[in-house]
């Protein structure tokens, strides 16, 4: 019953509007995996760099196939563009901060000391919230809705660009040791209403494929406005369903970790927490009414402590 309490708990705390926002104690989370043992891991490095490589490999791939020097900009026009090209960002970026956190010292002491999320942090962290709901997005519509077998194949590039990036991205969530919060859907919505905005403006401008369509994509095709909203309605609600079910994915995913994993590091000692020198400061809490930070775990973590039996 305990534990059942403690989760209605935790999704009660959840819709705070304290979580709206990027605050997560420890920043380091953003950098780290959730399985590693040590504060840095090499493995967690190479894992980083490895993804990053892949989706870099996936657009010069994607570009290469489907744009020329005659119709480069055709190749922007498209979602499915928009999403493998923003995979890139996120997962570069991703990489570039768990290098700095690797190898810089003075970066990783500072984010340590100061207990608050860098702002690069936060850009990476609504990049990756995006990009993870977007990919599933464009899996699901384009197999299930765009998708024809007389006109598109499906070779490495098209099964790169619209099924891998989402399998990556989605196994990214159950290896980060960030969280996921409910309220974080906004930002693929945003991502998602910045693409209608350009598809409506290019569609008034005058814009057409390179096959001389007066749409992008039949289903957001602007001559008929009622059903192009239908279609941007429907995506919303995807993405907030999809989002819903990444939280709770999430939730299982700190769960089997605390469950199985998390082992409790606690110095031992016989004398009384009082009677330990440094006027007031223990071996394991720190200076009295202060955390110590190499003892601490995240918030997400602790929240959960009345779990365990």
């Amino acid at each position: 019953m305990r534990m059942f309490g403690s989760k209605g708990q935790r999704c009660r705390a959840e819709f705070h509007c304290r979580q709206c926002g990027f605050n997560h104690d420890p920043p380091e989370d953003l950098v780290r995996s959730q399985w590693q043992r040590r504060n840095k891991s090499g493995l967690y490095l190479v894992y980083r760099w490895l993804i990053a490589a892949l989706f870099i490999a996936a657009v010069a791939v994607s570009m290469s196939g489907n744009a020329t020097a005659s119709d480069w900009g055709f190749y922007f026009i498209y979602l499915t563009n928009w999403g493998i090209v923003a995979c890139m960002v996120t997962t570069t970026m991703g990489a570039i901060l768990v290098s700095l956190w690797h190898f810089h010292p003075q970066f990783s002491a500072r984010v340590e000391v100061e207990g608050v999320v860098p702002t690069a942090f936060k850009v990476y962290w609504a990049l990756h919230n995006s990009t993870l709901v977007m990919s599933i997005i464009i899996t699901i519509i384009y197999w299930s809705i765009l998708f024809d077998a007389e006109i598109h194949i499906a070779d490495a590039t098209n099964v790169m660009t619209h099924a891998t990036n989402s399998v990556f991205m989605f196994l990214d969530i159950l290896i980060v040791a960030y969280p996921v919060r409910i309220y974080h859907a906004v930002h693929s919505l945003i991502f998602g209403l910045i693409y209608v905005i350009f598809s409506v403006i290019y569609f008034a401008a005058g814009g057409t494929t390179k096959s001389g369509a007066t749409y992008i994509y039949s289903v957001l095709d602007w001559n008929d406005p009622g059903s192009a909203m239908i279609t941007v309605v429907g995506v919303c609600a995807l993405g907030i369903i999809i989002h819903t079910i990444l939280y709770l994915i999430y939730l299982l995913r700190t769960w089997i970790f605390r469950r199985y994993f998390e082992k409790e590091e606690i110095m031992p000692t016989t004398s009384p927490a009082s009677t330990l020198p440094g006027h007031g400061i223990s071996m394991v809490l720190g200076q009295f009414g202060q955390d110590n930070r190499a003892f601490t775990t995240s918030t997400e973590k602790l929240s959960y402590t009345t779990e365990k039996y």
